[in-house]
C-alpha cells in the first residue's frame, strides 16, 4: 500500500518494535519544499546514519 500525503509518499511496512509486530508508514519519497528549524532542507529517504537523512542547502 502506498499513499501520498501533502509533500511525502508513504508506504506501509511491517516491522517489529519492542518485540511486537506492527504496521507503520515509512516515507519513500518527498515532493515540494521541506524545512527544519525554519530553513529549507532536502530530506533523504534512507541512510546508514541519522544525521545523513537531511541535506542542508548551501547559502548562495
Amino acid at each position: 500500500m502506498l499513499i501520498f500525503s501533502t509533500g511525502v509518499y508513504l508506504q506501509s511496512e511491517e516491522c517489529v518494535i519492542n518485540g511486537k509486530k506492527q504496521c507503520r508508514w515509512v516515507a519513500t519519497g518527498f515532493e515540494d519544499e521541506s524545512f527544519m528549524n525554519g530553513k529549507e532542507i532536502n530530506p533523504v529517504e534512507y541512510s546508514e546514519k541519522q544525521e545523513d537523512l537531511v541535506k542542508k542547502f548551501d547559502k548562495k
